[in-house]
């Protein structure tokens, strides 16, 4: 599976959100461009989506005429997977117009994702086929296998995967602030206290396959080697084995001969002594790089923003590893062309 084209957005810019029970700093898009939510702590999903498809606050132009032509020929069957943390955007509700058909109704989800993708999906053009992914932090991964899957199938020729989550919801900083996950204002200063900050982000990645690229020629910026999804058995869903079961099942099963370094999910936590093990144990003195210091954890974007950020800012073939709430684990083996 070939990737030919990929734009993300995401946030860079730590802030202060001292209004909450559980005051934290958190890295943000910007300033929102005038477009924040009503509780000035988040940005909506679907705005997120919107500044890549128009190359706005760091995404780079071109994203949505690159869709527009790979719907352009008839004979090329297209689908759109939509990738979110969950099938519910907490706190994100949206208005379906008043018609002569049916009054005014509030939804809580536009946030139903499946509802979302539709509405994306006809605002683009025509596909061939259509659905969602929400696989918690690991649903950028999720999506790009089921992709994968879909182009062997010789089923689609192209695929789009949108990418999106909402880390910065009240609800979420309420969570993973209980839950000493996230990092704390009284705890900034302390180096000895490593814990992640939240963030957002988007990522919408195009995915070809070789048969169908020989005759586009389009530009191509990876190959998918190899991409595998696993889970573990553990009696929280917050929580990982000791042992990282599930861990170590995506990085074995994967062909991983020939890496030149490993794009770690690292969320700063206690949960790094495992990764961190597991990796010494299996590949020896190997790179690791990670980009949560640097943007926050993206949630259910974070598996594809930060596999991108390493294709466009690395070079080589590596393992992309994930991991989520519900013990769910992924693995992606990337060629850097």
């Amino acid at each position: 599976m070939l990737l030919t084209h990929t734009n993300s957005v995401y946030s860079e810019e730590l802030t202060l959100l001292d209004h909450i029970p559980y005051p934290q700093y958190v890295h943000q898009v910007g300033d929102g461009g005038g477009e924040l939510v009503t509780k000035g702590i988040k940005l909506a999903p679907g705005v997120l989506i919107n500044y890549v498809l128009r190359g706005k606050h760091g995404a780079t132009p071109g994203t949505r005429d690159y869709i527009k032509k790979l719907l352009a020929t008839p004979t090329r069957k297209v689908g759109l997977i939509l990738a979110s943390g969950s099938t519910s955007w907490m706190g994100y509700t949206t208005c379906v117009p008043k018609t002569d058909q049916y009054p005014v109704y509030r939804l809580a989800p536009m946030a139903v994702t499946q509802v979302y993708a539709g509405y994306l999906a006809s605002q683009l053009g025509s596909f061939d086929y259509i659905s969602t992914d929400s696989v918690s932090c690991i649903s950028g991964h999720s999506a790009w296998y089921t992709a994968s899957t879909l182009l062997q199938s010789e089923r689609l020729d192209a695929v789009v995967v949108v990418s999106v989550d909402n880390g910065l919801s009240e609800e979420y900083l309420f969570v993973f602030g209980e839950h000493k996950l996230s990092k704390l204002v009284d705890e900034e200063d302390n180096p000895e206290i490593t814990k992640f900050h939240l963030g957002q982000g988007c990522n919408i990645s195009v995915f070809e396959s070789e048969s169908c690229n020989r005759n586009t020629n389009n530009d191509l910026l990876a190959k998918i080697k190899d991409i595998h999804i696993a889970a573990e058995y553990h009696v929280s869903p917050l929580g990982i084995s000791c042992e990282g079961i599930g861990y170590e099942k995506v990085m074995t099963r994967v062909n991983t001969d020939n890496i030149d370094f490993i794009k770690t999910h690292s969320t700063f936590s206690d949960d790094n002594d495992i990764e961190s093990k597991l990796i010494k144990d299996i590949f020896g003195d190997i790179r690791t790089v990670n980009y949560k210091l640097r943007i926050g954890h993206t949630m259910g974007v974070s598996t594809a923003v930060e596999t991108a950020i390493a294709i466009q800012e690395e070079s080589g073939t590596f393992l992309s590893l994930g991991a989520g709430m519900g013990n769910v684990y992924s693995s992606v083996v990337v060629e850097i062309l």
